[in-house]
């Protein structure tokens, strides 16, 4: 494979303009964004990348990739964050640009296609890290942007998010890599060979496991109902319950005739397992047990699964927002505290984080609520505890939708379990163990706010679960690794240029 070593930095006159560029697409690029493009994800770090390596001072361009960061993040900023919201934007700002320095600082010192590794491995790096300690967990990960790609998708039951976030994140190095040498094919028909069969075996898996997944013997019909925006009437809502708790009583009554009509109505056409979304009940303490005692008459009178979103409205206390399975004889066989976005959402009595489960006479069933679902080191017990069915209702703010639904395709395929994912406000899907979409209606659309399939009664094996993080944190070792490999490599040619003799300064004397 070609060894060129490239000096940087690379003369490039327009390298100002490659950064506009790589700004402009940057916008586009945000996986939580409402701009989303998917293909400008791919497209971006290579103008990005090209930039950095045209920059003499590294204070500059660090300080020029930080001001496009800001402007990037403010376009695709939630408003929902509200005073977190400036902070968000100083880390970002100061995050975004470091693995384009690790790049132009390592990519340098490594031999040939060897260089192209950094930038992925540090995007892989700073990514699983980020999951792991940011409350917003995986919300931002490069691949959620290519929901659509559903072939590509099928690599997270192999490596989880971070087998494609290093495919996305190697192509700006790919062509960097090529650019520098002018695109002359003699040069990097290899490197570019190795790539792209890479690519072409990601595609192929993908391919393969779509075409011959088996068709299910065994199918349930299930039901997702969506009545109220909760956010639209979320100040008449709290303004009855801190002066009129009859109001308050006589509003949510209204909202429960709604979901409870309804559901009785799709029981009635022959679904078995219905989910309301987050939040689709809420009561004061004191009229919560009557409620659930209605939820319990209704499972049984209807014969079925009843998956209800409880929120309790209080003052002075935690208040609770809760997950509740009802079985065809009207018992509470699961119950999930949310857990996702603790700290976030005031002062609510988090969950512990544990996934549990419930036997129906069609499958394993299991659920989470909204912010849940971005943690996929916890989901990913769904793929370890047999679960069939995953629910997932969730409440999502509308300048982050359909994010959450796009997660609950990821959270499919990683864990090879179906996906009833009911959203009020927002994009409501189910999909198979595939990630395949089986149905999809949302909220703001004309029509019904009813969701209905025929979906799996049982599940698929996938590696991911069995490995869980692997690959995204053998990406974490292969950064440091190289990175200690660069600093040895500097020391040692450093102690070699002290014994080298200087060159004979006259004509013809020994050296």
């Amino acid at each position: 494979m070609n060894g060129k070593q490239i000096t940087y930095p690379i003369k490039d006159h327009w390298m100002y303009l490659w950064l506009v560029v790589a700004t402009v697409l940057g916008i586009f690029s945000q996986a939580s964004g409402q701009w989303l493009i998917p293909v400008t994800v791919w497209i971006s770090p290579i103008f990005f990348l090209r930039f950095y390596r045209t920059q003499q001072r590294a204070w500059l361009a660090f300080l020029l990739a930080a001001t496009s960061s800001t402007i990037i993040i403010i376009f695709n900023m939630p408003p929902m964050l509200g005073p977190l919201a400036p902070i968000i934007v100083i880390i970002f700002a100061l995050i975004t640009p470091l693995p384009l320095l690790v790049d132009r600082w390592l990519a340098p010192r490594l031999p040939g296609f060897t260089s192209t590794l950094v930038y992925p491995l540090v995007i892989t790096a700073v990514s699983i890290l980020n999951s792991v300690t940011s409350p917003f967990g995986s919300s931002s990960g490069l691949i959620f942007s290519q929901y659509n790609n559903l072939v590509l998708l099928q690599l997270v039951s192999l490596t989880g998010m971070w087998g494609p976030t290093f495919l996305i994140a190697w192509l700006g190095p790919v062509v960097n890599w090529a650019w520098e040498r002018k695109f002359a094919w003699n040069e990097i028909k290899r490197g570019a060979l190795v790539y792209l069969i890479i690519m072409l075996l990601v595609l192929v898996y993908g391919e393969a496991r779509l075409w011959f997944a088996p068709t299910s013997a065994q199918t349930v019909r299930v039901a997702g109902v969506s009545m109220v925006d909760w956010r639209a009437n979320l100040p008449v809502m709290n303004q009855a319950f801190e002066t009129d708790l009859d109001a308050f009583r006589q509003m949510m009554e209204e909202r429960y005739q709604l979901y409870f009509e309804t559901a009785i109505k799709e029981a009635r056409a022959g679904a078995q397992l219905i989910s309301l979304p987050e939040s689709a009940l809420t009561v004061t303490p004191e009229d919560e047990p009557a409620l659930i005692a209605r939820l319990a008459e209704l499972a049984k009178q209807e014969g079925i699964y009843l998956a209800a979103s409880i929120v309790e409205m209080v003052t002075d206390a935690p208040y609770a927002n809760k997950l509740l399975i009802f079985d065809p004889q009207g018992e509470v066989v699961l119950e999930h505290y949310k857990f996702g976005g603790a700290g976030m959402e005031g002062n609510r009595i988090n969950g512990d984080g544990v996934l549990h489960t419930v036997q129906t006479p069609f499958g394993v069933i299991s659920g989470i609520i909204c912010w849940d679902s971005v943690l996929q080191g916890v989901v990913t017990q769904a793929g370890r505890n047999g679960t069939d069915i995953l629910l997932t209702p969730s409440l999502p703010f509308r300048e982050t939708d359909p994010m959450f639904a796009q997660n609950s395709v990821m959270r499919a395929i990683e864990n090879g379990v179906s996906v009833l994912h009911v959203s009020d406000g927002g994009v409501s899907i189910i999909t198979d163990p595939y990630g395949r979409i089986l149905a999809s209606t949302d909220y703001y659309a004309q029509g019904e706010h009813v969701i209905v399939a025929q979906v799996p009664t049982q599940g698929v094996w996938t590696l991911y679960p069995l490995i869980g993080d692997l690959f995204g944190w053998l990406a974490v070792v292969g950064m440091v690794g190289l990175i200690i490999w660069s600093v040895i490599q500097s020391l040692r040619m450093r102690k070699m240029s002290i014994f080298i003799p200087e060159s004979p300064s006259q004509p013809g004397q020994a050296v």
